[in-house]
């Protein structure tokens, strides 16, 4: 019990080290994991609680002294593709000192070690050219967790431990049966994401081609692609960009928040090269259109978003055909200002 005891009064006194280690280690891993461009879903960093570690040093009955508990401060990376897992662990192993790598993942290993333990497992510390810096020095004696898994195995593992079974052999055979073939189908989506964003790469840098992307149907990237380099619109952006004196910015994330493709896939369009014809035959209403939206703009002084030119087509379109659905996009009152120019052929009833 004394030992107990010290171990406890030892983590106590600990405790500021313990949370300038996890603000440290979060922007060494945020930075490794931004510079390297890798797709994460979360990253968390919790420091175990004095209750917690109580437990853990009464059940294992092991520990001399705070640095043999491994884990209080303890890290997990949820990445959102399988491959993935193996970089950041690669990158891990080039920034921190190892001390253990376990992988648990069924993929590696016909038999788990722990029932819905299903992730890479790695125990690190500070390098000794880490900790040679005054700021890192007080961490040289301090292990730390690194867990990392990818989102579905990350679901799983939840979705298992709510089952309530801390052990696969406290579950009754033909559920264990069904479980395990549930976990192979887990690897398999993993497997199928990697390929499928390889896919989605592939697919993105072949539209670097003009004559592909006109061939191409309307999707977010192929509209992306389109609109930055179709002669017209950058010519449009552009001088309305030096005109009213706004900067422009280059959120492709306008185009879900417009519902862009949607809305043109509804009115008939499917390809990319049917959108030259709308701007060929429409130039004067979309430069109309631009205008009534850029003098909005400037009064109220907000960003200007490169990709709201495929917007305003969108909008032309709608407003000749009467959908209702652009009273989503423009307020009644630009609507009828389109109306009195004349520019646009407006049905009498679209704002009724």
């Amino acid at each position: 019990m004394d030992q107990t005891n010290n171990i406890l009064k030892e983590y106590r006194e600990n405790a500021e080290i313990y949370y300038s280690l996890k603000d440290d280690i979060e922007d060494i891993l945020n930075s490794i994991i931004q510079r390297n461009e890798i797709k994460i879903s979360n990253l968390s960093i919790r420091i175990k609680q004095e209750k917690s570690l109580y437990k853990k040093i009464m059940y294992k009955n092991k520990y001399h002294h705070i640095n043999d508990v491994t884990d209080v401060v303890a890290c997990r990376v949820i990445t959102l593709f399988e491959d993935d897992v193996e970089k950041l662990k690669k990158l891990i192993c080039e920034n921190f000192e190892i001390l253990e790598l376990r992988d648990k993942r069924k993929k590696e290993n016909q038999v788990r070690e722990e029932y819905g333990y299903n992730s890479l497992h790695i125990i690190a510390k500070f390098t000794k050219e880490r900790c040679a810096l005054v700021e890192y020095a007080p961490y040289q004696d301090i292990a730390f967790e690194i867990q990392i898994r990818t989102a579905l195995q990350h679901s799983w593992c939840e979705i298992e431990h709510g089952l309530g079974y801390k052990s696969e052999y406290e579950i009754p055979k033909h559920i264990r049966r069904r479980l395990n073939r549930l976990s192979a189908t887990i690897e398999l989506l993993d497997e199928e994401f990697v390929a499928i964003a390889k896919d989605v790469e592939a697919y993105n840098n072949g539209l670097e081609h003009e004559e592909k992307i006109m061939k191409t149907d309307i999707n977010i990237l192929s509209l992306q692609k389109y609109v930055l380099h179709q002669p017209y619109l950058k010519e449009l952006m552009n001088r309305l960009s030096e005109e009213y004196q706004v900067p422009l910015e280059y959120d492709v994330g306008l185009l879900s928040q417009f519902r862009v493709v949607q809305r043109l896939n509804y009115m008939g369009y499917g390809y990319i090269h049917e959108l030259e014809h709308i701007i060929q035959t429409h130039e004067k209403q979309i430069q109309f259109i631009s205008k009534t939206w850029m003098e909005l703009l400037v009064k109220e002084k907000t960003a200007f978003n490169y990709y709201i030119c495929i917007v305003w087509i969108t909008i032309c379109n709608m407003m000749e055909t009467g959908n209702e659905e652009v009273n989503e996009i423009i307020n009644k009152e630009t609507i009828e200002k389109i109306k009195q120019s004349e520019v646009i052929t407006v049905p009498q009833g679209l704002t009724n």
